[in-house]
């Protein structure tokens, strides 16, 4: 399909924010996971090499403008003057427990780092990287969510935007409507060469990528393994077909008797919902829309997928699985009241820090499932069309998929590298099984979620409300999905 043309733009953009930014909106904010909101204006860091705190660029240098992503946003301002700010904020914090001290900002690849730390370091790196080609980076914070959105629509519409801009749900959608700049041949070849695809699979677009996240999500199956034991289940053992997770949810509501459920995934008629549940079709081989954003919610793949969630529907408290509200269904298991769910990363380190013993894999499959998945969480960085300065932009995010900025993420612990040369070393193997999980999890046929032709946020609403009406009634679910989609259509076409 031909690119859309920035004229017909305006209305559909205007109308995915409703979705925007809400795949983590359930992450451990620890400084670690990428795509979360950071306070606008928060003050940046320093590393003493290269120019001087604010110095524009040496002769014959470049400055890219680029926005600010959630959990590695630094501020307002050039990098350089940011960085120092940042460092002696974070010492300042009285919040921060342990207090950090200077001390605290010495790195050494492979060690594990201090909580707060990782914006200053990740940031540290991005800017001895910059400073080797003569590049300086000027931070602009636009926010997350709906004011991101309708500011990068403002500034698509006016011609004038950052050379590199960030965003989530709404990122394949921009590339779509042909307003981001594909990345050079070689580029494009080497991610896909080296790179896990969640960091660039959802922003491919006939056969171009135009956008990549440096510490994407994906979701991975949870379990509390103190509940699981108590239904008589192996506490260590990852149910590896929709039937076995059926199977097991069933006997832990049933061992449960009210006090605990099952559980499964959470279904509301949101963004997190979609974000989630949308891994389930993506499995079976259904999904949310085709490539030319028309509406595909009545598949036979679909309606399978929608009974299975009804039968998991079962093995919950009446109303949670489909609760508007979807921080009532995550604080569920950080109270034990319900088993297993599907979440992202952060679920893991969550999950310890809250003191929940808990089982960690891939997602299961259904009987002639493939594996897949949604990203959620995943801070996609693209160049603007109207970019001034893309071939410095790409060299900013060629330093992303680095192996020094991989390597930090896989310190963290939080994330998993998407660069396989770090992932698939058996260090990181023994170091951060959990993760290793989610990396595997970041590999296959991983989407994003679709923009639709037409009335984004519309369509996206009669779908979940199809859903929900699927799970809470006892309507025929091919009957209430037909409907959907006539609706729909009448829409979009």
């Amino acid at each position: 399909m031909l690119l859309k043309k920035m004229t017909v733009l305006t209305l559909s953009l205007l109308l995915t924010i409703g979705l925007a930014a809400c795949g983590g909106g359930n992450a451990s904010n620890s400084g670690n996971a990428g795509g979360n909101n950071q306070a606008a204006g928060d003050s940046g860091t320093n590393t003493s090499t290269g120019n001087d705190a604010g110095e524009p660029a040496p002769a014959g240098g470049t400055t890219i403008t680029v926005l600010n992503e959630g959990a590695v946003g630094v501020g307002v301002g050039v990098l350089n003057d940011l960085l120092e700010k940042k460092k002696q904020a974070l010492i300042a914090d009285e919040a921060q427990n342990p207090r950090l001290v200077a001390e605290d900002f010495s790195y050494t690849s492979g060690s594990p780092l201090k909580a707060g730390v990782f914006p200053y370091f990740y940031q540290s790196i991005m800017l001895e990287k910059m400073q080797a080609e003569n590049i300086t980076v000027k931070m602009e914070d636009w926010g997350w969510g709906e004011p991101l959105i309708q500011k990068q629509t403002a500034g698509f519409l006016a011609r004038n935007m950052p050379d590199i801009i960030v965003g989530e749900t709404q990122m394949p959608g921009f590339a779509q409507q042909g307003l981001l700049e594909p990345f050079p041949d070689d580029m494009a070849q080497e991610i896909r060469d080296n790179v896990a695809p969640a960091a660039w699979k959802p922003m491919e677009y006939d056969g171009k990528i135009y956008g990549f996240a440096s510490q994407p999500g994906v979701s991975s199956l949870f379990w509390n393994k103190k509940l699981v034991q108590e239904a008589g289940l192996d506490p260590d053992k990852a149910p590896a077909t929709w039937d076995e997770l059926l199977a097991n949810v069933q006997k832990v509501t049933e061992a449960g008797k009210g006090k605990f459920y099952g559980g499964g995934v959470y279904a509301g008629p949101n963004a997190g919902g979609y974000l989630r549940y949308g891994t389930l079709m993506v499995i079976n081989g259904g999904g949310f829309a085709d490539d030319q954003g028309q509406p595909v919610f009545n598949s036979d793949a679909n309606v399978e997928t929608v009974q299975f969630m009804k039968q998991l529907n079962g093995a919950h408290p009446a109303g949670l699985m489909a609760n508007t509200n979807e921080g009532s269904y995550f604080d569920a298991f950080k109270k034990g009241q319900i088993a297993y769910l599907i979440d992202g990363p952060w679920r893991a380190i969550e999950s310890s820090q809250i003191g929940i013993d808990y089982g960690m894999s891939q997602i299961p499959l259904s009987s002639d499932g493939k594996a897949g998945n949604i990203t959620i969480g995943a801070a996609f960085h693209s160049v603007p069309k109207d970019a001034k300065n893309k071939e410095a932009a790409f060299a900013y995010i060629r330093a992303m998929y680095s192996e020094e900025i991989q390597q930090l993420i896989a310190d963290t612990g939080v994330r998993s590298p998407v660069l396989k040369a770090i992932a698939e070393t058996e260090d990181y193997k023994s170091a951060h099984p959990e993760m290793y999980q989610h990396f595997l999890a970041m590999a296959g046929n991983v989407q994003g979620l679709p923009t639709f032709a037409k009335e984004d946020s519309k369509i996206w609403q009669m779908f979940g409300d199809a859903v929900t009406k699927s799970l809470m009634t006892n309507g025929d679910i091919k009957s209430i999905l037909d409907d959907a989609q006539k609706k729909a259509e009448a829409i979009t076409k």
